[in-house]
């Protein structure tokens, strides 16, 4: 007895018998033959040619002389036929065996399509822009041929082909693949113009279209063409290493480059082609990348995904949107208004591929596949979203409802183009989209379900009726189960998941929710980033996805990166830095991905539970405190920190750590692996911070000049108003470097770690900051009686351990020793007293404030202190203030008087160049005036400068350009990474004015304007500013500032929660553990650093403190819980 897929089988074969000498449908046909029609005549422009004229003229046309140039257009004709032929041969000659019936009907089929083109050729005659010769008749006939010749070699094998894709599954899949493969071979060489004689290929050496690298006239978007290449590439590496899942990559690379080196030498004698070598490997890469995706979709649980397949649809469709708003250049000009846009609609044409034909083929082919490729996630989007909701008869579900959808969208960006300066709408492209959805749509069908055979079935008797009738509804559950298979084979790619504990656990709608709106924020924060959204957009896409496969990873990403990942001072962004966004994008990837199904607030206990929620309520209320009243939502309301919303800023710290507390439950699940990848984190972390303080150093002071005034800043652009965050996160992150080669106990691990200890060293010791130097001290010395102490209790390699601690103590000390004998070192200490006299004024200037605004409980608000001390404090000057005025849709920077201000903004000036300064200027006031700056200059020091100061000649309220020469002769002339950054600074140093600014431009020899966001519409964007006064904008005291923001109530939990930390820090330690030993010694540093500085102003710093004590008190927890656990059983035996 056959099985009912048997059964399904021998249907198909009987529905089919009647068809069997049909190879082609007659509907595809004549599909194909009104396309090859309407191809030939477009663009349908009638001339006055007669009948009789064109009859006359038919016998005469011209075989012509095409030189190089023409030949794509001939070889396009050539392959517009072979089609045609391919497909009239295998309707009439089907898929016979009796050879003289596949002879005539190959004979009908070559007459039937000599008569197409000779009819076509003919009425070609009358349109204007065809031209009609011999060359083109030729080339159709010979097409004709081609196609023919090819149903008779290869038409039954094409059939079967299509038939399996038709019937989905596993051969479905292969057969895509397949015909994808064929595809890109074919459209790699397109138009096929080849070369024909040594001059053309002389010229062709000539054309700068050969390059080593980038050819000549690739343009300037060459980088971006490669990524088509790479992405095109991959699918090819999943049909070649599909047999070889585990395939080497560099097995990859190379055929990868074996495939690009063929392509671009065949390249080579294509008239129209382009040889460069960044294409060769563009195309390992992408094989390289097609390779890691097949391991990537073998290990991922397809099934657990499909559960967030709706919210991942309607969390990618904002950002989808924007990059197709994007791509078709609705941001890249000024717009119409909507009158201008309605009179540019008369200029269009209708007419499907009208655009088309006025551009060359390869242009015309580009253009089909870009606008195909932008529109098929619609059709994806559909098909995710039915399969999200385990819909077992996928197949069945409308196709037209994408289709309409994408025409409807391609619709509406069509339109937009009309509102936008130097687009074209295309209404083509709508019926494109449509076309590009439904494919999409149906090819995941048809890669994912399997159907049953859509024939009817052939009954010859009643019994046989019944018989075939059992036979369809067996088929159809069985059928109906296969798709069941499939889908959880194939469309879940099913595997062991080490995560079983996981998947038993549901996963709370908040998270998911949270988890949602994260990634959201953080696409739109990336989307809109001042720096471009092409490349934020792209690193966080790339670092979602890598952290979507390596989820648990998450703990090395954050802290790796927290030092080095803020572009404040070329975005302009004072309130939200990339590390805000990483933050979001982790936080969005642990929710989706990473659950242990406990509570938080029960791992922490009871006692400890209450303490922090009380801190955070204070937190809360003085954050409350600190935003209200709300300011309005201008330029103003985060480019300043004297606005009210500077609390959001400085509660971001709390508030990321807090958000992370589900992630942290989950990571010491598995304490052993969570303690290293932190220490792993904080160590890459130092050594990023580390090389960028060298190169710092190098570039402005040198390394080895210990009597210059130059203190670092790093990569804590926050310090351009004061600050001791530098060594702050630098006395913090020191002791994770020996937790480092203790738990790794490895010899070149430990010679690293020793090096690492000493950069650790200079680098804190060059910031020349007394508190960080004694931080320092203090934390080597925690460090080296505590490691000392456990390598004694230890039983294997007390000498070993000892060793390596002392190597690592000496050369610190060695490294720190110098610089502390240094000059200005030496002249800081000797000012100390002096220093400590004006810190302690600014300490009861601080406290007589907050006495005035009687905010003893709660206190001032988070955030404003700048503000209070700007209004409050009773003292000489102020600050210069800048607004940002909008007045008839224009908008000026405004800048006050006062202290020093500068408002500057980097550029890309070079030594020895002369550039043209040009600025718009009014002022009310009689003496008003601007300084302007071009200087060699870090964050807080200035260098080589060409200062430029400028009396407002015209005071009374009349805007005055004026336009002033900068030569760069001075500057120093450096190897590129050493090469000092120049800054262009605007500041105003007459008291008592306020001078307008607008229309600011920095132009080079050749033209080009260095100034971004010089008309001030975007606010702050590429603009910073510093000054070298820093009291006014910290109090400078960490236990003063908790208070004053806070209130005795923030300080009084911050203080108990502390010190219970570090108590139980201590109490861990006598037990042997390393990672307590390495908290209570970060903690003291940065407690110790709170005594003459207020770091808690830095949200990067902290979420780090921040962060750090919530993994103290999870880790406590699991070590009590596990101690519990051992005394139980010990009492149980």
């Amino acid at each position: 007895m056959r099985s009912p897929i048997s059964s399904r089988y021998s249907i198909r074969d009987a529905a089919g018998s009647a068809t069997e000498n049909r190879g082609i449908s007659i509907y595809l046909v004549i599909g194909y033959l009104i396309l090859v029609i309407y191809g030939s005549l477009l663009p349908f422009t009638r001339n006055d040619l007669t009948f009789d004229d064109a009859w006359t003229n038919f016998p005469h046309i011209p075989f012509l002389n095409l030189g190089v140039a023409n030949r794509a257009d001939l070889v396009a004709n050539l392959l517009l036929y072979i089609p045609l032929g391919f497909l009239l041969c295998g309707f009439l000659a089907g898929r016979r065996r009796h050879q003289w019936v596949r002879i005539i009907g190959s004979m009908v089929a070559l007459l039937f399509s000599i008569a197409i083109a000779v009819s076509i050729e003919f009425t070609q005659q009358f349109f204007a822009p065809r031209t009609v010769s011999l060359n083109d008749l030729y080339a159709e006939i010979l097409g004709a041929v081609l196609g023919i010749v090819l149903w008779l070699v290869a038409g039954r094998r094409t059939v079967q082909l299509v038939s399996t894709i038709y019937i989905g599954g596993e051969q479905a899949r292969h057969a895509i693949l397949l015909i994808y493969g064929l595809a890109y071979l074919l459209l790699s060489l397109f138009p096929y113009d080849f070369l024909l004689s040594l001059d053309e290929y002389e010229g062709k050496w000539l054309s700068g279209h050969i390059g080593l690298l980038f050819a000549p006239l690739c343009g300037s978007g060459c980088m971006w063409k490669l990524i088509p290449e790479v992405l095109a590439v991959m699918p090819l590496a999943i049909l070649l290493f599909r047999s070889l899942p585990h395939a080497p990559l560099f097995l990859a690379a190379i055929t990868g480059a074996m495939l690009g080196i063929l392509i671009e030498g065949l390249q080579f004698a294509i008239a129209s082609g382009v040889s460069q070598g960044a294409s060769i490997v563009s195309r390992a890469i992408g094989m390289m990348l097609g390779a890691s995706l097949m391991r990537f979709i073998s290990e991922i649980d397809w099934r657990w995904i499909r559960q967030y397949t709706r919210g991942i649809v309607l969390i990618g469709i904002l950002p989808y949107l924007c990059l197709l708003a994007l791509v078709n250049h609705w941001f890249s000009g000024d717009w119409y208004s909507i009158s201008d846009a309605i009179d540019r609609l008369d200029e269009i044409r209708f007419l499907p591929f009208y655009y088309h034909y006025y551009t060359s083929e390869q242009r015309a082919l580009i253009s089909l596949l870009f606008q195909a490729g932008i529109y098929a996630p619609v059709g994806i989007f559909f098909w995710l979203w039915r399969w999200g909701v385990w819909s077992i008869d996928l197949v069945r579900g409308s196709t037209l409802l994408p289709g309409l959808a994408a025409g409807l969208l391609a619709c509406i960006i069509e339109m937009g183009k009309l509102l936008v300066q130097r687009t074209h709408p295309d209404p083509t492209n709508i019926l494109i989209a449509a076309v590009s959805a439904i494919l999409a749509y149906r090819l995941l069908n048809m890669l994912f379900i399997t159907k049953v055979s859509g024939g009817k079935p052939i009954a010859n008797t009643a019994s046989d009726n019944n018989q075939i009738e059992n036979e369809v509804s067996a088929t159809k559950s069985v059928a109906q189960a296969e798709a069941i298979h499939q889908i959880d084979r194939y469309a879940t790619f099913t595997v062991q998941h080490n995560h079983s504990d996981q998947q038993c656990v549901r996963r709370p709608l908040w998270l998911t929710v949270f988890g949602l709106l994260a990634l959201v924020i953080a696409g739109f924060a990336a989307f809109t980033h001042p720096l471009g959204a092409t490349w934020t957009l792209l690193w966080l896409v790339s670092y979602v996805v890598l952290l979507w496969w390596r989820p648990d990873l998450w703990l090395v990403w954050v802290l790796a990166l927290l030092p080095v990942l803020d572009l404040s001072p070329w975005s302009g962004r004072l309130f939200w830095t990339e590390f805000d966004t990483l933050l979001l994008a982790t936080i969005s990837v642990g929710y989706l991905r990473l659950y242990s199904g406990q509570s938080i607030w029960s791992i922490l206990g009871l006692p400890v539970s209450m303490l922090m929620m009380l801190f955070i309520i204070s937190a809360l209320i003085s954050l409350g405190f600190g935003i209200w009243p709300l300011a309005p939502l201008d330029h103003n309301a985060f480019t300043s920190y004297y606005s009210s919303y500077n609390g959001l800023r400085v509660a971001k710290g709390l508030l990321f750590s807090l958000a992370f507390m589900p992630l942290l439950v989950h990571a010491w699940s598995k304490p052993s692996c969570a303690v290293h990848k932190l220490t792993w984190g904080m160590v890459l972390g130092l050594t990023l911070e580390v090389g960028y303080v060298l190169w710092e150093r190098a570039t402005f002071s040198g390394l080895f000049n210990f009597q210059n005034d130059y203190r670092i800043t790093g990569s804590f652009h926050g310090m351009h108003v004061g600050g001791a965050y530098i060594e702050s996160y630098l006395a913090a992150a020191l002791p994770f470097v020996v937790l480092w080669a203790w738990l790794q106990r490895k010899v070149w691990v430990t010679a690293f770690a020793i090096v690492l200890y000493g950069l650790g060293a200079y680098s804190i010791m060059v910031t020349f900051s007394r508190g960080g130097q004694i931080a320092f001290a203090v934390v080597t010395l925690i460090v080296l009686l505590g490691f000392m102490w456990l390598s004694l209790r230890g039983r294997t390699q007390r000498l070993v351990n000892i060793s390596a601690i002392s190597l690592l103590t000496i050369a610190a000390l060695a490294v720190a020793w110098p610089i502390a004998q240094g000059g200005y070192s030496q002249s800081r200490w000797a000012a100390f007293e002096r220093d400590m006299i004006k810190r302690t004024d600014h300490w009861q200037e601080a406290i007589r404030i907050f006495q005035l605004r009687d905010a003893a409980l709660f206190g001032v608000g988070l955030g404003t202190f700048p503000s209070a001390y700007y209004w409050g404090a009773e003292v000489a000057s102020r600050f210069t203030t800048y607004r940002f005025i909008t007045e008839n849709n224009n908008t000026i920077l405004r800048l006050g008087s006062g202290d020093l201000t500068y408002l500057e903004q980097s550029v890309n000036v070079r030594p020895g160049q002369k550039y043209t300064l040009t600025i718009d200027l009014l002022s009310q006031s009689d003496n008003a005036a601007l300084t302007m700056t071009v200087c060699e200059k870090s964050l807080l020091h200035s260098y080589t400068c060409v200062t430029k100061p400028l009396r407002i000649s015209e005071p009374g309220g009349e805007w005055t350009q004026y336009k002033l020469q900068i030569d760069t002769k001075d500057f120093l002339s450096s190897w590129m990474p050493f090469q000092r950054p120049v800054k262009l600074s605007l500041f105003n140093d007459r008291h008592g004015t306020l001078v307008d600014i607008d229309n600011v431009a920095l132009y080079d020899e050749i033209g080009r304007n260095l100034i971004q966001n010089g008309h001030f519409s975007n606010g702050m964007h590429h603009w910073f500013f510093s000054t070298n006064h820093h009291l006014p904008w910290h109090i400078e005291n960490l236990y003063l500032s908790i208070l004053f923001e806070q209130g005795w109530i923030g300080l009084i939990c911050f203080t108990i929660l502390i010190i219970y930390t570090l108590i139980r820090c201590l109490f861990n330690a006598r037990q042997r553990d390393s990672f307590s030993i390495t908290l209570f010694a970060s903690f003291i540093a940065l407690l110790m650093l709170g005594i003459l500085n207020s770091w808690n102003d830095e949200p990067r710093l902290t979420f780090l403190f921040y962060f750090l004590l919530i993994t103290g008190l999870i880790a406590d927890q699991r070590s009590l819980s596990t101690q519990y656990q051992m005394t139980s059983l010990q009492k149980q035996t």
